[in-house]
């Protein structure tokens, strides 16, 4: 005999009749039509989500245990979250495509003998050495037998040409002024005017009467090296431009020079004094200082007068840029890393470090190649790379006809903000190196004493040197990285909604291949004959509950 208890009990389906029990029968007055039919298909699918979700809050929609008013309370605390969460998430999304890199004060006690103690350039306006060009020179490169025009052409030229610097071409105005002498400029074109001008300079020695280097006596000729920049020719210290001061970076681990110490004196301490006073010619005292890096072609100069003593004071600005930033682009991080060779905006001069003022510097050669069909080697340097000619002296008359562009440089972005008083000038667009040491220099002149100063021969005295021992090191990182957006907004859905990245995938899966594999169940079920279906009798028997299986049609 077997009792009901001990028959066996029929196992929910793993599919289809979702949210149903056996024995229940359905209504009668279910909604008709295609949407009734789609929702009457859909519904059960719909509670069994809500059922099984992982999202919180959304099993009480479909709870059978709680009233209709509190699952509407409920439906409205998921949609005030989620509208919480969104509006989270939009302020995130914002803030990492506006401000996704930042700069910050990295050490503000970073010491300056971890930062080469920069390139100074002392430019001399007096630089040429007049007999040697007026009674030597022209018969060197134009031979013995040349006619007195000739050698009228020859000096008025090279004494021009030798003192112009690329924003002040209009020191050779008095020159191309006069037309019947620049008419036969041609005449000179067989002549390299770096070598001419390089030929009549005057010499080291010529000008250059003591240096020190943290206060020790050094010789001049021999830490001082004649380079040509934008301002011309200039001798310039601690410079890594030739392949022999480069060369001697590989060989000496001290080179370029850095000092420990700060304050007057304690860095490189120069006086000038001409030779003799036949070297000197009217309106051409004092000279021009360059302060730039190391590896720097040219940069902008300030005129120092004669007989005095000029203080120049410097405090170093380095800003390094995290690796990190790489994934953006140079213009999102306003910066460029130097092996981004392949980037549109990349500009550098042939076998330089990539600095911002290499940079304007090819700008310039850039624009005056453009205008010129040439490259003048005085202004810049000449490699075997090139695919320019070099200027000839007939060029210069191009350069001069152009010296108003070639003596300003703008922005791209000044005229948002600059009303542009030049119609013609040079654009230079460039980014900062992402590693970019800067030099803020303060100058001040004073009275020489009376036992340096020589009023005739123009003595000047300059004192460069670091004013603390300490300055601020700054570093650029990512503010905010996508790993970063990503756990952000984790975060956010886990605190406003409860759910995670499985709770997404798992909507996904239940409205993609799970709705697909229900409906196409759902489809075989309606072409097949209907079993019968037991109707559920429940009869108490003492103290237990006999329940028979009654099946009906």
């Amino acid at each position: 005999m077997f009792y009901p208890l001990e028959l066996p009990r029929p196992r929910k389906a793993l599919y289809g009749e979702y949210g149903k029990k056996l024995g229940q029968i359905r209504a009668q007055h279910e909604p008709q039509g295609s949407a009734g039919k789609l929702w009457r298909l859909l519904l059960p699918y719909l509670k069994e989500y809500t059922a099984t979700s992982s999202v919180h809050g959304i099993r009480y929609l479909a709870d059978p245990k709680l009233k209709y008013f509190e699952r509407i309370i409920w439906l409205l605390i998921l949609v005030a979250t989620s509208i919480g969460a969104s509006i989270v998430y939009v302020d995130l999304s914002e803030l990492y495509q506006s401000m996704r890199i930042q700069t910050t004060i990295k050490n503000t006690m970073y010491p300056i003998f971890a930062a080469p103690f920069p390139a100074v350039g002392i430019c001399p306006r007096n630089r040429i050495n007049w007999i040697k060009l007026e009674n030597e020179a022209p018969y060197h490169f134009l031979g013995p037998n040349i006619s007195a025009a000739e050698k009228e052409l020859f000096v008025r030229f090279f004494s021009s040409a030798a003192d112009s610097h690329l924003t002040r071409l209009t020191e050779m105005s008095s020159f191309f002024n006069n037309a019947p002498l620049a008419a036969n400029l041609t005449l000179l074109d067989g002549l390299d005017v770096a070598t001419v001008i390089e030929y009549v300079l005057l010499k080291c020695s010529d000008f250059f009467s003591a240096c020190l280097w943290r206060g020790n006596p050094q010789n001049c000729c021999e830490i001082f090296e004649l380079q040509f920049t934008e301002s011309g020719s200039c001798w310039v210290f601690n410079s890594l431009i030739s392949p022999a001061r480069r060369q001697k970076e590989k060989d000496n681990k001290y080179y370029p020079r850095r000092t420990p110490q700060y304050g007057e004196g304690s860095g490189l301490d120069v006086f000038l004094r001409l030779r003799n006073s036949s070297l000197i010619r009217p309106n051409k005292r004092g000279v021009y200082v360059m302060i730039k890096q190391p590896q720097q072609w040219s940069d902008v100069v300030r005129h120092v007068p004669h007989g005095a003593q000029t203080q120049i004071s410097m405090v170093p600005r380095i800003t390094t840029t995290d690796q990190r930033t790489r994934a953006l682009t140079p213009r999102a991080r306003r910066c460029i890393f130097p092996d981004e060779v392949t980037h549109p905006q990349y500009k550098n001069l042939p076998g330089f470090e990539y600095w911002v003022g290499n940079c304007r510097s090819k700008c310039h050669q850039e624009h005056v190649i453009n205008l010129c069909k040439c490259s003048p080697s005085v202004f810049f340097p000449v490699t075997d790379k090139d695919n320019f000619t070099v200027c000839k002296p007939s060029d210069f008359k191009c350069l001069h006809d152009n010296r108003l562009t070639f003596s300003v440089e703008r922005h791209p972005q000044e005229d948002e903000y600059v009303d542009n008083l030049y119609k013609e000038s040079m654009i230079c667009n460039c980014f900062i190196s992402c590693t970019q040491l800067i030099f803020d220099r303060v100058f001040s002149s004073s009275t020489l004493d009376n036992n340096d100063t020589h009023t005739e021969l123009g003595t000047i005295r300059l004192d460069i040197f670091y004013q603390s021992g300490w300055f601020i090191q700054y570093h650029t990182n990512m503010r905010f990285t996508f790993v970063e957006l990503l756990a952000s907004f984790g975060g956010i859905i886990g605190l406003f909604l409860g759910a995670s990245l499985l709770s997404a995938f798992e909507l996904v899966y239940f409205f993609t291949i799970g709705l697909y594999l229900y409906l196409h169940g759902e489809r075989k079920l309606s072409l097949q004959p209907r079993p019968l279906q037991p109707a559920v009798i429940t009869i108490p028997f003492g103290q237990r509950k006999i329940t028979p299986a009654k099946y009906i049609r």
